[in-house]
């Protein structure tokens, strides 16, 4: 039985859904269970367990009275219970990427708390977040229907309360510390959990695309797009010095069930309307084989900035070629098949090679000559996906439009080109949370060359 059966709090109803579908009446209803129903497993392990984890959540509130005297409502809906206690308190839990927002279209008597923790002088009123964005309009009618008024409004997220609780020491042989491993696992079962680095069954699973339920894929991507996320917000706190010589954004690629890689990137920008991939970028891609980081340029105007830098700057560029002699040189070619992002990528002869080789000149005839030869490539790649030799990554043979797009399109060579390093599942998950420190120094490797190219 797969793990996640085994949990405690978990039912077949728990999900994280994506974007599109939290707009709709129906998502709405969803997310508002599956916060229901995390809140719910909070209350349960504080009132089945002993008074630790309670006194440990309650000091985060600044909270000093003791633990045992507190008492749990969940779903509250008395209105004039909790309004004469001395200490009221309007306690948002939420994602660490759940955002605040104001709605001045947010119908009041929706209004419900999920949860309360109280004595007889202290209320601690609950909303939970797990999805959904944080309304400010929501707390204020809370605080006005359930307590008159606040002394204190705090937040905290669910990665605090997490981490705060630290790690079960025995959890098969004491209760508090089976609760608590149950609990953990839960938040990280549906990507509420502080991060802690990737497993190596994560690339495993990347891999599983058409051997497994759509469903359980789907499910799997979105939990692992939901780390990656966490992994570079973590990673662009440490990294903003290294990449202040220019502006930058990073982002996460758009979340698709179809495919089984899932990318990552910090991107060089000179304003709001620089498009990201105009400049070669820091790339990430997570695929069953791990990680890959590259220097990256994979579009016209990045792939002809990095081109002309080496032109023009040859020695400079074999220099650092040189000083990179863990990464490869890796020289792609595109083959469309749709409109927009649709290719099919294929190594270009001769290639990858290892930067500590690396010679400009023979790269640039290497362009030269495959440029010269597409016709024949072209036949070639067209050839294999007509004969059902080469597949989309789903296992789904091409379709007919697809087919007919592809003899359309391809007049000229598209390239890939990067400067890239990869990183088995089996020595990522051996980083652990040190992950994080680990890629910033790896990203200092590439700092001066990316500064060179880009700036």
């Amino acid at each position: 039985m797969a793990s996640k059966y085994s949990n405690i709090f978990w039912h077949q109803g728990v999900k994280i859904f994506e974007e599109e579908f939290l707009k709709t009446e129906k998502g709405e209803t969803r997310i508002s269970h599956l916060e229901n129903d995390v809140t719910k497993a909070l209350l349960n392990v504080f009132q089945h367990s002993g008074k630790r984890l309670l006194g440990i959540f309650l000091r985060l509130i600044d909270v000093k009275q003791s633990p045992e005297t507190f008492d749990f409502d969940f779903q509250v809906t008395d209105t004039y219970k909790y309004r004469r206690k001395n200490e009221r308190i309007m306690l948002s839990i939420i994602s660490a990427a759940t955002q605040t927002k104001s709605d001045p279209k947010y119908r009041v008597e929706r209004s419900l708390p999920d949860a309360c923790i109280f004595n007889k002088d202290t209320v601690i009123l609950i909303e939970a977040k797990t999805q959904s964005p944080l309304i400010s309009e929501q707390l204020e009618s809370h605080i006005k229907h359930f307590l008159g008024s606040a002394t204190k409004q705090r937040i905290l997220t669910w990665e605090e309360i997490c981490e705060s609780f630290g790690s079960p020491k025995a959890p098969d042989k004491n209760l508090d510390d089976f609760l608590l491993s149950q609990f953990t696992e839960f938040l990280n079962l549906i990507g509420l959990a502080e991060f802690k680095g990737f497993l190596a069954s994560d690339f495993v699973k990347l891999g599983s695309i058409g051997k497994s339920s759509y469903e359980e894929y789907f499910d799997f991507k979105r939990l692992l797009h939901r780390k990656i996320e966490k992994f570079m917000q973590l990673l662009n706190e440490g990294i903003e010095p290294v990449l202040k010589f220019k502006t930058y954004t990073y982002q996460v690629g758009k979340f698709s069930p179809q495919s089984p890689v899932i990318w990552s990137a910090f991107s060089f920008i000179d304003d709001a309307k620089t498009h990201v991939n105009y400049y070669p970028n820091i790339n990430f891609g997570f695929t069953e084989s791990g990680i890959q980081l590259a220097l990256n340029a994979e579009t016209q105007p990045s792939i002809n900035s990095l081109v002309s830098f080496i032109e023009q700057n040859p020695t400079a560029f074999e220099a650092q070629a040189r000083l990179l002699s863990d990464f490869n040189f890796s020289l792609y070619y595109k083959y469309q098949y749709l409109p927009q992002n649709h290719f099919i990528w294929n190594f270009i002869p001769g290639y990858p090679k290892e930067m500590s080789t690396f010679v400009a000149e023979d790269m640039l005839a290497t362009i030269k000559n495959f440029e010269d030869h597409w016709e024949d490539y072209k036949r070639t790649i067209f050839f294999q996906m007509e004969k059902g030799m080469v597949k989309h990554s789903s296992g789904e043979f091409f379709s007919k439009k697809e087919l007919e797009c592809a003899q359309r399109f391809n007049k000229n060579p598209n390239y890939v080109i990067r400067i890239a390093k990869s990183y088995t599942p089996v020595e990522v998950e051996q980083l652990r949370k040190n992950i994080v420190i680990y890629f910033e120094k790896e990203i200092l490797k590439l700092k001066e060359l990316v500064e060179m190219v880009v700036k």
